[in-house]
């Protein structure tokens, strides 16, 4: 072929069908549906998405138009970056007041505080000289108190309390000092925000990203119809709003779900009959307290980090990047540095300040947001069927829908389809947890926690919290076992005890020489045979003291019953519920210790 010849030539463009077939070889004939996997909202994601999944007309949508799912200006975050807020915790005011300081000089561009850790004047302390940045302060107590203190100045940035969010926590709802704060702050501080929509309490009880966007639009129309009525126009409620999201682990769907969140605000300000350059949307957000670990705490700093960078390409305006000792009562220093540089690396090392919605386009993205969009605003007409957000709380229908969801992420951790890594898998056995946080929080790791916490605890009295690990033969035959079932263990805080194996007549003797509560038989399936079920039976029915036998693997339903009948208890496999087993070796342990 000459060089001219290799100039004409092209490449024949590749089809779905073309990359169907290729996947259809790679799966040896298998279904290219077992590739397809089904998120807590209940849409299936593909393997492959294609030009056909994007919907024409989102194809032609730019930054600054309608519907904005790509954000409110042409020039995104090059025409304003968004606000480093990280929140301080400390319960000094006085310290508090330093590391503010200390913060904003090094990075941090708004204040951010929990303002019901202090007296009220110690707030005002707190704040004092720094009108130039913009606060973002959420309380539970009273928001008349909190801007009577602190909002006359021309403050910019908000102030808030969600009155339904207090509902879900069994505190009272819409109060006269909420409204009355609102009122004075549209008089005399026109750039302060004082209308919030907080959903982070609907996340940490495991709500999927269609139920907050649901909840998150049905509470922004609940607060909308109470000013209405109080001589608000709707340009002046809209003004006010500002939105907290928490961004949780699964990266795209976050990414997406703040995305649809600015195709629903359009929606409904649609229907209120604003015009488009009264539509923006304030997004404030943090990254998500449920996800993070007591146990393995440092892998905390890469979720943070991949919450983060979600956050960012979903056009969030203020941010929160959780410290990775969050869940102990108090974060050092260290920790609040590191999640501070968290930020500025992406602006100024990763440069997500300079590229306008990355995120835009995207085949996968899109056919994501939109489908949240969809399924939100059906779950948003449903809750206002019920009679509106108020209603819906004070009947218990939103704590409801929020419940089935937590149990499917429950399962998954129990079973380890989920991974919570560090804690339910590839648990390190000599690390220590962060300090005070047994039980603190809502966090989706705190079930395995707490029974790892039993276990160290009985460990410490005395009790031999090991399990022998019966192996047979070679190691090449039950090393696959052995190895999977020392890391099933290992989330409860259990270790392995390893005991060879070399003749199954040798079985009984390992026992009686190694002394354990439980055993776990590991081998290979072709070791599985009649001798070795004969020989679990005859130890079973002649043992001297109490102990269970388990076995590694997952034999057939006829073959389970076999065993079971010879006295294995269960069986350690891939889709076994691991803390349920876990648990009830632990219980047998707490028997011991009564």
């Amino acid at each position: 072929m000459n060089l001219n010849k290799m100039r004409n030539e092209t490449f024949a463009k590749p089809t779905l069908n073309d990359w169907q077939e290729k996947a259809k070889e790679s799966l040896k004939g298998g279904s290219i549906d077992r590739l397809s996997t089904v998120t807590y909202e209940g849409i299936k994601l593909k393997p492959l998405y294609s030009r056909e999944d994007l919907p024409s007309p989102i194809q032609h949508t730019l930054p600054g138009s309608s519907d904005f799912r790509r954000g409110y200006s042409s020039s995104g975050y090059l025409e304003e970056e968004w606000y480093i807020s990280q929140r301080l915790s400390s319960t000094s005011a006085k310290e508090v007041k330093r590391q503010l300081l200390e913060e904003l000089n090094k990075g941090q561009s708004a204040v951010s505080l929990n303002p019901d850790l202090y007296k009220l004047s110690e707030v005002e302390e707190i704040v004092e000289g720094l009108e130039e940045y913009p606060l973002c302060l959420m309380t539970e107590n009273s928001l008349l108190d909190l801007y009577k203190t602190i909002g006359q100045q021309n403050w910019k940035g908000f102030i808030g309390k969600d009155p339904l969010a207090s509902l879900m926590k069994a505190s009272k709802g819409y109060d006269h000092d909420w409204l009355e704060a609102i009122v004075q702050a549209k008089k005399s501080s026109p750039q302060l925000k004082t209308i919030l929509i907080q959903t982070t309490i609907y996340h940490e009880l495991g709500a999927n990203a269609v139920q907050e966007l649901a909840i998150a639009i049905a509470s922004a129309v609940s607060h909308i119809e109470r000013l209405l009525s109080e001589d608000f126009s709707i340009e002046e409620i809209v003004d006010k709003v500002v939105f907290h999201f928490a961004i949780g682990a699964h990266f795209f769907t976050e990414i997406s779900k703040l995305r649809a969140a600015k195709i629903l605000w359009y929606k409904v300000l649609e229907a209120y009959g604003l015009n488009e350059e009264n539509m923006n949307m304030t997004i404030s957000a943090q990254t998500s307290p449920y996800t993070k670990t007591l146990y393995d705490p440092y892998v905390n700093l890469l979720r943070a980090g991949n919450e983060a960078f979600a956050a960012i390409l979903g056009g969030i305006n203020y941010l929160h990047v959780s410290p990775f000792d969050e869940p102990s009562e108090d974060s050092s220093l260290t920790a609040n540095r590191i999640a501070r540089n968290t930020q500025l690396i992406l602006r100024e090392e990763a440069h997500l300040n300079k590229v306008v919605d990355p995120a835009g386009g995207s085949y996968y993205i899109e056919s994501m947001t939109n489908q949240i969009a969809e399924r939100a605003w059906d779950l948003f007409l449903a809750i206002e069927d019920q009679g509106g957000m108020e209603v819906a709380i004070e009947t218990a229908w939103i704590q409801e829908q929020i419940t089935h969801v937590q149990k499917k992420r429950l399962s998954d951790i129990f079973t380890r389809k989920q991974s919570i890594i560090g804690t339910n898998k590839y648990a390190n056995l000599d690390e220590l947890p962060l300090k005070n946080a047994v039980t603190l929080g809502n966090r989706l790791s705190i079930p395995y926690e707490k029974l790892r916490y039993q276990v160290e605890t009985m460990k410490a009295n005395g009790v031999d919290t090991q399990v022998g690990l019966l192996c047979l033969g070679d190691l090449k035959k039950h090393k696959a076992r052995m190895d999977f079932v020392t890391g099933f263990l290992a989330p409860g805080g259990i270790r392995s005890h390893i005991i060879p194996i070399i003749h199954t007549e040798n079985l009984k003797e390992q026992i009686e020489n190694n002394p354990f509560s439980h055993y776990v038989i590991c081998g290979a399936n072709d070791q599985y045979d009649d001798s070795l079920l004969t020989a679990a039976k005859i130890i079973m029915a002649e043992k001297q003291r109490e102990f269970k036998l388990y076995l590694a693997g997952q034999p057939t339903v006829e073959e389970q019953k076999r065993w079971k009948e010879a006295g294995v208890t269960e069986f350690f496999h891939m889709k076994s519920d691991c803390y349920h087993i876990l648990s009830t070796i632990v219980e047998d342990w707490e028997g011991e210790v009564k």
